[in-house]
């Protein structure tokens, strides 16, 4: 009897699990490609000038603030993570291929 047996049911989850692979892959990818962006960006404004990096009260009491929050965050983050199948092969082939194919 086949692993991928058609009437057992089995495969239409795996393919389900191998969608969501790949599209969480290609999100990650995307996010990556657009935090390089806009550091690359910033660095270049820099470097050119045309903004400079002192922080008044005002900014440094902001980035205070949201760096405050990160543990809340990180935790939802890590509930988020355990919905996902991370274990399974399927979702790591997905995942691999929306990264690189994304």
């Amino acid at each position: 009897m086949s692993v991928f047996d058609v009437g057992s049911g089995t495969i239409v989850p795996a393919l389900v699990v191998l969608a969501i692979g790949f599209l969480v892959g290609l999100v990650l990818k995307k996010t990556v490609k657009l935090g390089f962006a806009i550091v690359s960006l910033v660095g270049l404004l820099v470097a050119t000038g045309y903004i400079n990096l002192e922080l008044s009260e005002s900014s440094k009491a902001t980035i205070y603030r949201v760096f405050s929050q990160a543990p809340q965050v990180a935790s939802q983050a890590s509930t988020v993570a355990n919905i996902l199948p991370i274990t399974s092969a399927a979702f790591l082939v997905g995942l691999a291929l929306g990264i690189w194919k994304g």
